[in-house]
């Protein structure tokens, strides 16, 4: 399937390219070449595709899994990857992408990016929880031109 199959538009490619990178194989049955990223549900199979080592904790609505020695929760996990794909892909809120290049410049690999902005992410949805905080604009923004430096001091060596 063509870029433009996929509904990416030239100006958004390297940013919808990152966002969602062109998937072959199967999940789940479904041949992921013939899923359009533009369709929420296909790209939430196309997140899916890209951590094959949840799909048995997902299928089996595990509360949490370990992997690389750390603990979570695989579907918060990649509820956190959805909402950052879904940034990235309606470029919203830019400073989103700029920070995905800004990190990718500075020799980090794509899918680290992606969980450095997921923690963003994740303390924002915190925030909101337990302090009852709302939404801030301003806080996000500064929290992801922090990035690395919160990342690199709960990064595992």
């Amino acid at each position: 399937m063509s870029e433009r199959d996929r509904g990416i538009e030239a100006p958004d490619s390297e940013r919808r390219r990152f966002a969602v990178p062109p998937a072959q194989g199967l999940v789940r049955g479904i041949d992921l070449t013939l899923l359009d990223a533009n369709d929420a549900d296909d790209r939430h199979l196309l997140i899916l595709a890209q951590h094959p080592e949840l799909w048995e904790a997902i299928e089996e609505d595990r509360d949490e899994v370990e992997v690389g020695g750390l603990r979570f929760n695989p579907q918060m996990h990649l509820a956190l990857h959805e909402i950052v794909t879904n940034q990235l892909w309606e470029d919203e809120p830019p400073e989103t992408w700029q920070t995905a290049q800004r990190l990718t410049a500075l020799g980090y690999e794509r899918h680290e990016v992606l969980h450095m902005l997921g923690s963003v992410v994740a303390s924002e949805v915190w925030e909101a929880l337990q302090a009852g905080l709302a939404h801030d604009q301003q806080r996000y923004r500064a929290a992801l031109d922090a990035l690395p430096g919160p990342w690199e001091r709960q990064r595992r060596p």
